[in-house]
């Protein structure tokens, strides 16, 4: 049988998580509203980078040291609430960077409405951000 390498088709399926809920353990906290968890998908555990759905914290990254200064804030916030605990993870689908987009539940609170709820975060819907800058400067 001669294979026709070039006209090889080897695309499969989009992989989707939207719409499921999984335990997962936080393992690490990279700023106000990115973070990697591990949970398991058909028994093998793997680490997945996520974004909390719907919000928008200050960068940590920027030129700017009064955004700066508050995502570090934010971060180490969000670090002592979530960081190596256990919480639930409502999927939605991947983001233009291939991050996972969660909500996050943890002890009777939605994460991602807490941190809007307690201005640490915008609302957030993929669109064009607000400026963390002109904001905190008022």
């Amino acid at each position: 049988m001669e294979i026709d390498w070039a006209n090889l088709d080897n695309t499969v399926e989009l992989f989707s998580l939207e719409g499921q809920e999984h335990l997962a353990k936080v393992v690490d906290v990279y700023d106000g509203d990115t973070i990697k968890c591990v949970f398991p998908i058909h028994n093998k555990l793997y680490r997945w980078n996520c974004r909390l759905s719907g919000v928008d914290t200050p960068e940590i990254r920027t030129r700017c040291s009064i955004e700066k200064k508050h995502g570090y804030k934010v971060r180490d916030y969000l670090r002592d609430k979530i960081l190596n605990r256990m919480v639930y993870l409502q999927c939605n689908e991947f983001d233009k960077y291939g991050r996972l987009l969660v909500n996050i539940l943890y002890d009777d609170c939605i994460i991602n409405d807490w941190l809007i709820q307690n201005d640490y975060a915008f609302q957030y819907d993929g669109g064009t951000k607000q400026s963390w800058s002109e904001y905190l400067s008022l």
